[in-house]
């Protein structure tokens, strides 16, 4: 449920959960290469549900899975499977660079958007650091649309999945346990890639292809709960701008295991993603 709010408390969660959230993408972009990217998503929904809905389920009860805040719920679950789906299916064809771009659009909806579905308020330093965000964006990872294509559009209509999950995060977390929420944020997608599991199954991944696919769930898991307390803490369109910091941390991976130093221009993107975090921190003290 909602807290006392806490902005500084709520970045603090999201920035920690963008940290670790790349990780779960750099998995499906390696393991798409030989295994189907269905397998993967089933893989990814699987294995959150199998790790935590039974855990939670027997230690919350039936009468917090099902009451009146479960359509909204399931409408948050279904928002982030749609979103993932077309994601992943997007960066089996398109850098991945080019497809974080295209979802990135969803900070820019959230701030629109909870005008409408959470009663919150717009100001100008909210989209102007939504703003800032998404030029420090294209300024670190460059991306190239002279080839937009299908897969490109998928990646876009992910970030208006991810943009409704982000809002309805918020909305839910008015009335349910942050536990039942990120159950929810699974089951819709495990059920529906289990019912259709006889129908895509074509790979026999190997034992490190295994152990690769056991991970993206408890990835996932641990991301989203942190997601799920950032919200709870602090206001979506006030968090919006935050979400570009999953580029920063894309970087700094790119620098610790590639050596990748980034170049003066890439910097400065950086800073303008830092830049628009610390603006509407210091807006909320």
């Amino acid at each position: 449920m909602v807290q006392k709010s806490n902005v500084l408390l709520g970045i603090a969660f999201l920035c920690l959960g963008l940290f670790i959230v790349p990780i779960n993408d750099a998995l499906a972009k390696y393991l798409s290469d030989e295994i189907g990217i269905l397998e993967i998503i089933w893989a990814r929904f699987f294995g959150h549900f199998i790790i935590l809905v039974p855990l939670v389920y027997f230690l919350r009860g039936k009468a917090s899975f099902f009451n009146s805040n479960t359509k909204h719920q399931v409408a948050r679950g279904l928002f982030i499977f749609l979103g993932t789906a077309f994601f992943y299916i997007a960066i089996t064809n398109i850098p991945l660079a080019n497809a974080l771009s295209l979802l990135l659009v969803a900070p820019i909806i959230v701030v629109i958007l909870s005008v409408y579905f959470l009663g919150e308020k717009i100001t100008y330093l909210k989209i102007l650091c939504a703003l800032v965000g998404f030029i420090g964006t294209m300024l670190v990872i460059q991306p190239g649309f002279s080839s937009f294509n299908l897969y490109s559009a998928y990646a876009f209509i992910s970030g208006l999945f991810y943009a409704m999950y982000l809002i309805y995060t918020r909305k839910v977390n008015f009335k349910s346990d942050s536990l039942v929420t990120l159950s929810y944020s699974t089951i819709p997608g495990a059920v529906i890639m289990t019912i259709l599991l006889p129908m895509y199954w074509s790979s026999i991944p190997d034992f490190s292809q295994i152990i690769l696919l056991a991970c993206i769930g408890p990835v996932v898991i641990v991301s989203h709960f942190l997601f799920i307390k950032a919200y709870q803490f602090a206001e979506a369109s006030v968090l919006a701008p935050i979400h570009y910091f999953e580029i920063v941390s894309n970087a700094l991976i790119s620098i610790l295991f590639f050596k990748d130093i980034p170049s003066i221009l890439v910097t400065f993107g950086i800073l303008c993603i830092i830049s628009s975090g610390v603006l509407i921190s210091l807006n909320q003290k």
